[in-house]
């Protein structure tokens, strides 16, 4: 990758804006400037495509053994750069910069995981990106009101700005855009970002006859495992949960509706079948199933549906059977998934039944042995295969302007495949299939053939962006930085049992001045913004300069090698999000990251822990600028140095359509 050597004359647009000190929801420049209303350079369509986590070092050296020679092509034709990334660089905290072209103290996405400052027992951690408000249902069963997803992320995405004034879009799979927005002129398909049925990222089953006690009984982390009872024939029937029934507390049975699955193995020919009402499916061991359709009913008038895959590893002897998380049903789906509404219905009639669950593959299983890496990795090739197949129908549909279409395969499989790279990983293995060790590459390779395709079905008019919102990594050492905390006095345990279980628990607030939730996150305790903050305001300040000081001197005594590259104080950030924004944002050095007790709010662990869980490759705590993405484009760029926030003003200086003036974004042609 190289950094364009062109620029513009001037200050950029970005830059004023960040020394001129205007908030971002326009109060000093506000709205009344404008970039202006641009003639449109080109008559031709805007095209985006975005691949998750996508290293450039990799790339590089892909190109230079002539592996990706359709992103030599289309660098040939334009360029490639590398393209600056968000602190975090994390994929919501990014991804979102890239909808709303601004930076996160604007659009209120700081990292996977957010927390209530106030909360009546203290600060307690959330997902960091949206939630799910369940249906509405009375205490005699009458759905009062349907279930509705809400989106944390403040200001309008680029491709609204766009569709008001009369721009056609097609926006597919984009990370962290769910719900859909409201659009008038554009069709939208949410992908990462959307839960379950039951409300969660993805949680899936795995269901055998031979579980141990200690098998069942261990911790899970986005899974559950079940014993099957076969009582001396090859059937049985369990109840599977789906959506939660908030009329019930989640301690009663009763919180989430029930399907029942019902299981018909055969042992011989190492078959069998899957079955709820009246669906079925058949199951061959070693090979993943179609979908299967469930029901659930909520009230007496009122069901919602759902589909789940199969993998069965083992029919036979004993039965292994992996069962997806139970997913919203395209044609009736829990809540919005595409807008127009209609239209994830109408994508089942023309592709049958598709994955809608936005945590696409499912790591979780693989982290813990309930999938196997070939399993895996045949899903990697199935869901991108899909994907590729939507956008080019949607392209080769026509009646667009602007497409964008996302893929998360990229960062999934640098996640649970870097220890296969990295000879120096606590995981590492030399005896393993060239599949693993080049899994990566495949992934790579194959996001190389669709772009060939596009580049094959674009005109000269049109405008091609490839890029990545972030890179990667190795993780071999977790660093738990609240234990850290606590053994430096900023940090204080009432209940040591419960502060190591995590979610901020077992703290003495009272005692504390900092604490850690979430991947790359630190906080004063503040008062008058916590519920029990002791430090003063106007000791804020010194106490987060006092931290980044004692922090960047703190060294792995097994390498002498100091654990962070750059903290980074709230300064960085500005916009009106600011107050949910943390005080300390964590750069670790290379081969770092945050622990994972310290990524849930916990203490009590060792400082330094060596990574033995498949999850070995990383991003999300890193120092934004060991990690930038890439960028590749059919026009040469006039401005150098381009940054995620850039593309989306780009997009729309080449459709012509008038800017609000709180994007931050440079337009880069």
């Amino acid at each position: 990758m190289k950094q364009n050597s062109a620029g513009t004359s001037g200050i950029s647009r970005r830059t004023f804006l960040k020394q001129s000190g205007c908030t971002l929801a326009g109060a000093a420049l506000g709205r009344s400037f404008h970039i202006g209303k641009a003639r449109a350079l080109r008559q031709g369509k805007v095209i985006m495509l975005g691949y998750d986590g996508m290293e450039s070092s990799i790339v590089s050296a892909m190109m230079e053994r002539g592996d990706l020679p359709h992103f030599a092509r289309l660098k040939a034709l334009g360029g490639d750069y590398t393209l600056t990334t968000t602190i975090p660089p994390q994929s919501p905290v990014a991804w979102s910069s890239f909808a709303t072209c601004k930076n996160p103290g604007a659009h209120n996405i700081f990292d996977f995981i957010r927390r209530t400052p106030d909360g009546a027992a203290g600060p307690m951690p959330l997902v960091g990106t949206g939630k799910i408000h369940p249906a509405a249902i009375t205490p005699d069963g009458v759905m009062q009101k349907k279930a509705q997803a809400e989106n944390f992320r403040k200001g309008a995405p680029f491709w609204s700005i766009a569709d008001e004034q009369g721009k056609r879009g097609k926006i597919l799979n984009i990370p962290f855009a769910f719900p859909p927005d409201p659009l008038k002129n554009s069709l939208m398909l949410c992908a990462l970002g959307v839960p379950d049925l039951r409300g969660t990222t993805s949680t899936y089953y795995s269901l055998s006859d031979r579980f141990t006690a200690g098998q069942l009984s261990e911790s899970l982390g986005g899974g559950k495992r079940i014993l099957l009872s076969f009582d001396g024939s090859d059937e049985t029937q369990l109840p599977i949960p789906g959506p939660r029934d908030a009329r019930f507390p989640f301690s009663d049975p009763k919180a989430y509706t029930e399907a029942m699955l019902s299981l018909k193995m055969d042992r011989k020919n190492r078959q069998g079948l899957a079955a709820s009402g009246e669906h079925q499916v058949e199951l061959n061991q070693g090979k993943w199933s179609e979908w299967l359709e469930f029901s659930f009913k909520m009230t007496e008038k009122d069901a919602v549906f759902g589909i789940a895959r199969f993998f069965p590893t083992e029919i036979g002897e004993q039965i292994r059977l992996y069962m997806s998380c139970v997913q919203y049903h395209p044609e009736h789906p829990y809540t919005a998934l595409t807008q127009p509404e209609a239209y994830s219905a109408e994508l089942k009639g023309r592709l049958g039944l598709y994955k809608t669950i936005g945590w696409a593959y499912d790591t979780h299983a693989l982290r813990q042995n309930d999938l196997d890496e070939d399993a895996f990795l045949e899903d990697i090739k199935y869901t991108m295969t899909w994907r590729e197949q939507l956008t080019m129908d949607e392209h080769r549909r026509g009646n667009y302007d602007f497409l964008l279409s996302g893929w998360t395969a990229t960062d999934r499989v640098g996640h649970m495949f870097w220890r296969f790279r990295d000879e120096k990983h606590p995981l590492y293995e030399e005896d393993v299939p060239d599949r693993w060790k080049q899994a990566l590459e495949n992934t790579y390779k194959q996001a190389d053939a669709f772009v060939g395709q596009m580049l094959n079905e674009i005109t000269d008019e049109d405008t091609l962006f490839v890029f990545s919102d972030h890179g990667f990594g190795t993780w071999r050492t977790g660093f738990n930085l609240n234990s850290w905390l606590q053994e430096n006095g900023y940090l204080s345990v009432a209940d040591p049992k419960a502060a190591n279980t995590g979610f901020l628990m077992g703290i003495d607030w009272a005692k504390t001045k900092a604490y850690s939730v979430g991947l790359s996150s630190l906080y004063i305790n503040l008062q008058g913004r916590e519920r029990f903050g002791t430090v003063k305001k106007d000791e804020a300040d010194a106490l987060a300069q006092e931290l980044t000081a004692r922090l960047a001197e703190v060294k792995d005594p097994a390498t002498g090698a100091k654990v962070y590259s750059t903290l980074y104080l709230s300064g960085e950030y500005r916009g009106e999000a600011m107050a949910d924004a943390p005080d300390i944002s964590l750069g670790y050095a290379a081969t770092y990251q945050s622990g994972r007790q310290t990524s849930r709010g916990g203490v009590g662990e060792a400082l330094f822990e060596p990574v033995t869980d498949k999850w070995s490759g990383e991003h999300a705590s890193s120092d934004y600028r060991h990690c930038p993405g890439v960028f590749f484009t059919n026009r040469p760029l006039e401005k150098g140095n381009p940054h995620i926030q850039d593309l989306g003003v780009t997009a729309l200086h080449l459709l012509g359509v008038d800017m609000p003036g709180d994007l931050e974004g440079d337009m880069l042609l």
